[in-house]
């Protein structure tokens, strides 16, 4: 007996260091798979119209890889033109006879008046710009940061696809694994389950399309008022950040507001107010009403699983694991409400 609870104690501890060791793998294994059963119903459509189930698969990858080709294609050379004029633009202000501090240049005994900071601060100049383009490039960063690098993206990409392509027979496999008098039960449950993840798809589509056009808007108002340029490729950028919950319109806040600070701190001012305006109402109206809508889940429900899944994922690995936590809280939560309500109604309240 005791020989046998140790082997168990060292099966328990192997398992435990594997998953540590698989950890990346496993978190886009689930990905993947969830994933496939929202993309399922999709896949289904295009084989309905004699669109072979391969082919629609590469459909699919083609304009997802292709919106982001496009969004960085598009971004990050604007973000490396502003960050290069607001170099140029510091430089010309310090180095510039208008700037005068009379406060330092009257204080005796201190040898540091005007034209010495004016020589700190351009022999540190390339400094600043780095930190400044550190400070763009990490957006780029959060992103790619989600999928754990290259590998784990790419990864996460044949995976699914794989996933995709073999759905029957991997579903035979898995039903395999339940008692014969539960397998429609099964069945039934996982076509309500990708129901639900297809809503919240298609509900994520328009809040992406909702903040692109609510940015466009402000944007363009900026665009007349101060020429606040690129208001097209802002709004874009915005409208595909909307996948990060709360902190893709932070994100495109960051980005607007290096090209505002190209054209003046008065546009730069306009661009802040307009992103909290559209944090505000995202964050408490619009992600809480649409959730409700193709999920089913009350707004309260819809904030608390945010709020939940942020709060676990950091738990579980840190500011990666927190946003993927936000991405994909609520479509988890809508499918664990399908099993409570039909746990609940198989047992009523006497």
């Amino acid at each position: 007996t005791v020989i046998k609870v140790l082997f168990i104690i060292l099966l328990f501890i192997i398992a435990i260091e594997l998953a540590a060791q698989l950890k990346g793998i496993l978190i886009m294994t689930v990905i993947s798979f969830f994933l496939a059963i929202g993309l399922s119903p999709i896949v289904k459509s295009l084989e309905r119209r004699h669109i072979p189930r391969p082919l629609g698969i590469l459909i699919l990858y083609v304009v997802f890889l292709g919106v982001l080709a496009i969004l960085f294609v598009k971004v990050l050379p604007i973000i490396a033109e502003q960050l290069l004029g607001i170099a140029y633009d510091l430089r010309e202000f310090v180095m510039s006879d208008k700037v005068k501090i009379p406060l330092l240049e009257n204080l005796d005994g201190l040898r540091f008046g005007t034209a010495e900071l004016q020589k700190f601060i351009s022999e540190n100049l390339v400094t600043i710009s780095r930190n400044l383009q550190s400070l763009a490039g990490s957006t780029f960063g959060i992103v790619t940061g989600i999928f754990q690098g290259v590998f784990n993206f790419i990864f996460t990409l044949v995976l699914l696809f794989f996933i995709l392509l073999e759905e029957k027979r991997i579903g035979r496999y898995l039903l395999v694994l339940f008692p014969a008098h539960d397998r429609d039960y099964i069945c039934k449950k996982y076509l309500s389950v990708q129901t639900k993840i297809l809503e919240w798809f298609r509900g994520q589509m328009f809040l992406m399309l909702a903040v692109g056009l609510f940015i466009y808007v402000g944007m363009k108002f900026l665009e007349y008022s101060f020429g606040l340029p690129y208001a097209a490729t802002i709004a874009l950028f915005a409208g595909v950040m909307e996948l990060f919950p709360y902190i893709g319109v932070i994100l495109a806040g960051i980005f607007a507001g290096v090209i505002a600070l190209n054209v003046s701190w008065i546009a730069l001012v306009a661009v802040i107010i307009w992103i909290i305006i559209t944090q505000f109402l995202e964050g408490n109206f619009l992600v809480p009403i649409v959730m409700e809508k193709v999920t089913g889940l009350s707004s309260v429900m819809v904030i608390l699983a945010l709020a939940a899944g942020g709060v676990l994922g950091y738990m579980a690995g840190g500011i990666t694991m927190s946003i993927l936590g936000l991405i994909f809280a609520v479509p988890i939560t809508a499918s664990i409400e399908i099993f409570v309500e039909d746990y609940a109604g198989r047992h009523p309240k006497k």
